[in-house]
């Protein structure tokens, strides 16, 4: 199976915008969708959730794609997809990278995010901590999603060997024998 269409999701922290660049350096025939790039305006206040859908609905007709985002995306994306890489490292990674994300880029507008959206440390550690506080609500909000899309392959990947080896079965050998998410 060839996979053209492909989601990358998990909690906030998880990698998703990272893994998401780093396809898109080696797969130029991908577009990379952001689907905070999507939700959000400037300041981060959310559009109007019609023009959100309608926007991704668009972007999801389009034959080849990877599209990066939390949960509440995979109600939408996954009709559309040949595979999904679920990105669940240790709450122990996240909350680390998640301490260290707003100083990695202070007052600045990170990667996958529209211009307006500023990173200030006591905004993101809010953010952060009721993130890592629903850790396992995000897991099974994911969890039952794509217990209604059996047909779609999934590579959850709790480490970095695990993703590695996600994207050379996609990618490389073009091969969907996933492991199983349980």
């Amino acid at each position: 199976m060839t996979v053209t269409r492909l989601i990358i999701t998990g909690a906030t922290g998880a990698g998703k915008t990272r893994l998401a660049q780093e396809l898109a350096k080696s797969r130029p025939d991908l577009d990379v969708i952001s689907y905070d790039a999507l939700r959000l305006t400037e300041n981060w206040i959310k559009r109007p959730k019609h023009e959100t859908t309608s926007a991704l609905n668009n972007l999801l007709d389009q034959d080849a794609w990877v599209v990066e985002g939390g949960p509440s995306l995979l109600i939408y994306a996954l009709p559309h997809c040949h595979g999904v890489i679920w990105l669940d490292p240790p709450t122990l990674t996240r909350a680390y990278r998640l301490a260290i994300r707003p100083w990695t880029s202070f007052g600045q507008v990170r990667d996958g995010l529209p211009v307006g959206n500023v990173d200030w440390p006591i905004q993101q550690y809010r953010f952060a901590l009721r993130s890592l506080a629903k850790s396992g609500m995000h897991r099974k909000t994911i969890e039952h999603a794509l217990l209604t899309q059996p047909r779609v392959p999934v590579w959850r990947c709790t480490t970095n060997a695990h993703i590695s080896s996600a994207v050379r079965e996609i990618f490389l050998r073009q091969t969907a024998n996933p492991r199983p998410f349980k």
